[in-house]
């Protein structure tokens, strides 16, 4: 792990063995001894979430803590829950992993309407008590980000609400991540979200020649207020770093 000493290069990021932070904390906090999990959502879709909440699983595994994992709900395939699964070494199904299942890949409400069936809430809130109460912690990846309608007036941030768990904001390290950041963060604070930190994923979408890269880390956290970590592409998370 480096702290965050001056103005990087997206080289840098890329090309990094460790967390790098930027606020120069060496762990946002002890997640398994403070809460019971954690809940990863993201800026956008197509972000890392899966992988984040695949490294923080198989960290967490490797110290010894049963880790349940739970995406609610997914689109198109059910590719994430097996990754899942496969990460925290559990003997659970895909489709305990993720009840909610749509075909089409799009927000679940849109899939729903398309496809003309729907979901009851209720089958949701079930499944994450299973593992929640099965397991010593749980994460929870999102779909999408916090407005994606899983219902009709129904929305992924309502869901981070009802299951009462904090938040790691997963975003982009690249050029356009300051606003989609900024904006995720302020709608987490409307709701009075414990939000954990943020993580800027380098993943192969980042330009080596995006020279944003150099700042975004710092000016989200100046504006922020938050941890913020900068993973480089297919980079391993150690959980003391984290």
């Amino acid at each position: 792990m480096r702290k965050k000493n001056g103005k990087r290069k997206v080289e840098d990021v890329n090309n990094d063995n460790n967390i790098t932070t930027v606020n120069g904390q060496d762990s946002i906090l002890n997640l398994p001894s403070i809460f019971k999990g954690v809940f990863i959502t993201a800026t956008d879709t197509e972000v890392g979430k899966t992988y984040i909440s695949c490294q923080i699983a198989a960290a967490l595994k490797a110290t010894g803590i049963r880790c349940g994992v739970f995406k609610p709900v997914s689109t198109g395939n059910r590719n994430d829950a097996k990754d899942l699964i496969y990460a925290a070494k559990i003997n659970e199904t895909q489709k305990k992993v993720t009840p909610v299942f749509f075909k089409n890949p799009m927000s679940p409400y849109g899939a729903s309407l398309l496809e003309g069936k729907t979901f009851d809430l209720k089958k949701i809130y079930a499944t994450f008590n299973y593992f929640k109460n099965k397991y010593d912690f749980i994460v929870v990846e999102g779909v999408g980000g916090l407005l994606v309608p899983l219902k009709r007036d129904f929305y992924v941030s309502d869901l981070i609400k009802e299951f009462q768990l904090p938040v790691i904001v997963v975003a982009r390290a690249g050029l356009g991540t300051i606003n989609h950041t900024l904006l995720t963060i302020n709608k987490l604070k409307d709701d009075k979200q414990k939000i954990l930190g943020i993580i800027l994923n380098a993943n192969q979408t980042v330009h080596t020649n995006d020279i944003s890269v150099a700042t975004n880390a710092t000016l989200i956290e100046e504006a922020t207020q938050l941890p913020v970590w900068e993973i480089g592409w297919n980079e391993k998370i150690e959980l003391k770093y984290f």
